[in-house]
Formats: structure tokens, sequence, C-alpha cells
């Protein structure tokens, strides 16, 4: 196996006990609470993977190699064949890029797995850890949770954390068993308020995997009543959103402030406050065909700071007043359609700013889609800064995907009728100079993440000039749209 990084959207996590009362960072002079304000004293909670506990859906893969690099794991001798090795985890603190955990093999399924959780590089007693009697929540795989251990932040703080980690399994070539570990968070920060009367349960999970829980825009929150937080867990899905300043409940909205022990290491207590900002509203003026209807379905807005995030979705929530400011428009999805609006759903991404006045509906102006060809080169069809080329040379691996862009630049990502009837695929073909067809596909969507294309291997073609011809249906929005662009093989 070769060192790879890799990043899933898959997982779980959840969590154990240990509350802080020491002064807190972030605190006003006087913390008292007073009749506007709601305190949530938060308690660090480990997770096991048990039935019945929080799982939020994301792990994070480091890769593996069959060669130990570090003192640590080469001081554990295990036989070549019957080992991987992965990379440090960064909340392990370890200088350099040395691995700091082992997986030990008996035939195709792991029995043990070592991690260096002091950073001493030799095994300590509690460094060994075998299998949890927890069902992977991964099939095929097997579950381990390391113990508490102190992390260190990003920013070099040193916080209590614990890991889940799953040793999934999937076939490779002629049969052989290939390990791809994964690794979630296996903590969370709760506590417990009262909003009018009704208990609420707060908690604050680490998003990005790099220690802190307190970020902005980077990290987790669910915030809801107790009895929806215990059906949450019985479920076994806890709906979260980004952290965020502003936080909406009901039609109440309130700034959450964050408080933290003197270090800034570690989660203690938040406070929401009402809001006395005035409120907006947003409204959709969608350009395509005559007399088409639309509706805002969902919307997903940024504020201008990038502390503030309102996830806009469900019948009724994009009527919902707002604070007035300015918003980064980062996706939605919009229904439409020439006799009422639910016949087609279109969803986009990397939409306008807009700014909320009091008092009044900001009109988001979006449609007018058309369609640009985008041509790369193969290995960078997933990089977010490559640019569409229009040169290429002789044996490179290019790569053509529909790029469908509106009148406020917002990218669309599909079209589809609502009454899941097909919709025509996208179609991409190549034509020479003469018109004759070299290379064609029809793909799926969604495409604009240039995950669906054409790849064309240009090792036995003709240098020249090439047209990369696009189509598109989008319905009643704007019919069929067709692009084309030119490009040269040298």
């Amino acid at each position: 196996m070769s060192r790879k990084a890799s990043v899933l959207l898959l997982g779980i996590c959840v969590l154990m006990v240990a509350p802080s009362a020491t002064p807190l960072l972030g605190a006003p002079a006087s913390a008292k609470p007073n009749a506007g304000q709601i305190t949530f004293e938060l308690k660090y909670r480990g997770l096991t993977g048990a039935k019945g506990e929080p799982r939020m859906g994301f792990s994070w893969g480091f890769g593996s190699s069959n060669e130990p690099q570090s003192r640590f794991t080469k001081s554990l001798n295990l036989p070549k064949e019957k080992a991987i090795y992965i990379p440090q985890l960064p909340l392990l603190g370890q200088a350099g890029n040395e691995d700091a955990l082992a997986l030990e093999l008996d035939g195709d399924k792991s029995v043990a797995l070592y991690v260096d959780l002091n950073g001493d590089g030799k095994l300590s007693p509690n460094e060994k850890i075998l299998p949890s009697k927890e069902k992977s929540p991964r099939d095929p795989g097997i579950l381990y949770v390391t113990p508490d251990f102190k992390a260190r932040t990003k920013d070099g703080k040193e916080t209590t954390y614990r890991v889940l980690v799953i040793d999934g399994t999937y076939s490779a070539a002629g049969g052989k068993v290939e390990h791809s570990p994964m690794f979630s968070p296996a903590c969370l920060w709760e506590g417990a308020g009262v909003m009018d009367g009704k208990p609420f349960h707060l908690v604050l999970l680490d998003n990005d995997f790099d220690g802190q829980f307190t970020q902005f825009g980077q990290d987790g929150c669910a915030l809801m009543p107790e009895a929806e937080y215990a059906k949450a867990l019985e479920s076994g899905y806890l709906p979260s959103q980004r952290l965020s300043r502003l936080v909406p409940i009901g039609q109440q909205f309130y700034t959450l402030r964050m408080e933290t022990t003197p270090d800034g290491a570690q989660p203690a207590r938040a406070v929401l406050t009402k809001s006395e900002s005035p409120l907006g509203k947003i409204a959709l003026e969608l350009k395509g065909s005559e007399g088409m209807k639309a509706v805002l379905t969902s919307l997903y807005l940024c504020g201008r700071e990038g502390d503030t995030f309102f996830n806009l979705a469900g019948k009724g929530a994009i009527e919902q007043a707002l604070p007035v400011g300015s918003y980064l428009v980062e996706n939605g999805a919009i229904s439409y359609g020439s006799a009422n609006p639910e016949e087609w759903l279109t969803d986009f991404s990397s939409g306008p700013e807009i700014t909320v006045s009091a008092d009044a509906s900001c009109l988001l102006k979006l449609g007018q889609p058309k369609l640009t060809p985008s041509v790369v080169k193969r290995q960078d069809r997933y990089r977010p800064d490559a640019k569409p080329g229009a040169v290429f040379k002789k044996g490179d691996d290019i790569y053509c995907s529909p790029e469908v862009k509106g009148m406020a630049s917002e990218k669309y990502r599909s079209f589809s009728r609502m009454s899941g009837d097909k919709v025509p695929d996208p179609t991409i073909r190549i034509v020479d100079a003469n018109g004759k067809e070299v290379a064609s596909a029809s793909i799926s969507m969604p495409y604009g993440s240039r995950g669906s294309g054409l790849s064309w291997k240009t090792q036995n073609v003709e240098p020249g000039k090439y047209t990369v011809l696009m189509t598109v249906e989008t319905g009643p929005l704007a019919g069929k749209l067709e692009g084309k662009t030119e490009i040269t093989i040298e």
C-alpha cells in the first residue's frame, strides 16, 4: 500500500464527561445571566461507538504504508506482512511526518491497534488497543476506540481528546484484501439550558478534527429541545450545523458567545443572548422562459465576517426573516416549472453576495444559465484552483466537463424532474477540424464539480485544432443549453 491522503464523509463520533470550574476566557467582567440570556455549562463527553450515542457522519483517512518509520512503530517489532503503519494524527503533536499508529494483522483481519498516545516513542500499557465489542459503523470493518489522551491543538494548546478508528477492508486486484483505516473524533462538549421554560441541549463538535470545538464556521453545533435530542439519540443521527455566532431558535435570533478555559484550549461555557438586530427577508427572481414559476427550496448563507451561517431549508424556511447584514450565498436549490413550480429541480453553488435590509425583501436574482465546456488535464480535475486550458501537448490525458453558470455567476450542478422521469443526459463530443467525431460520451449528473465528464487520451491523435461540443437539458428554465470551446493539441 502506498501513502495516500484522503478525506471521506462517512463515519461516527461520541464522548464522556469532565466539568471545568476555572476562570474563563471570553467572559465579560460580570458573567451573571440576565433575563435575555441562556447559559450552558459545558462538559466533556468521551464516546465509545455504542448504540444510543450521537453519530455525526464524518471521518478522515490519512493513508498507510507497509514499513515502520518512527521509533515507536519500529519498537513494536511486528512481523513483516503482519502490520500496516499509519501517519501520525496531527492531534498527537509529534514533530515531522513519522507514523505513530500501527494495526497488527492476523490474516485478513486486524487484531490490535497501537497508538503512541503520549508521544514518548515507546509502548505504554494503554497504547495497545483491542477491538471494541461495539459493531463497526462501516461493514466490513473493525472498530477501535482510544482512551482519553492529551491532544495538541493546531495552535499548540493541550486538551483532552479521544479518537475512534475503523479498520475498513476492501478487495483489491487478485482478491487481495486491503485495509483502509478511517478516523473520527470520539468526543464532544455538551450542556443543558432552559429557554422560555423549555429544557434545551447543546452539543459542540470538532468538525475539522483539530482538537478545538469553538471555531465559528469550522466546528459543528447541535442545539435542540431536550426531548428532540433524546429522539435523535434513539435514531443514531444527530442533526448539526456549522457553529455560528447568530443562532435562530423559532422566530427569535440569539448571539452565541463561547467562553473557554484560561489557556483557550477547552470550551467551558456557551452563552446565548437575544439579538436586537432588525430583520429583513429574501425573495427570489429566477430568469428563464416567460411565465415560468419558481420557488427557492433551500439556501445556505455565510455572513460577510465568516462567523455567521444560516441553513434555510424545508417548507416555509425561505420566508423566514433574517438579521440585517451582508451574506454570501454558498449554495441552494430551486424548484421551477411552466405550469407550477413543482415540475423541475436544480441545485447551485457559489452564488452572489446579498444584503438584507430592515423591513424589506432582498431580491436574489438568478438564472439565465449559459453552458461553457471546461477542459483541464485529467490529473487536475479535482483541484479547486485548476484553470480550463486551450492548448495541450500530444500525450496529455485531458478531461472535459460542462460548467453551467447563471447571471450572478452561480454554478448549476444538476437539473432534474421532480416526478422522477428521466432527463436526457448531458452529452460531450469532440470533433476535429474537418468535423469528424474523435470522442464522445453521455455523462451523469451532478456534473458541476468535474466529477462527471469525458476523459480523452491524446497519445494517438494528430496535432491540430479540435472543438469540444456539449449539451445540457434544463427544461423550462432555458431549454437545451449548447456550448463549445476550441482547443489545440500540439
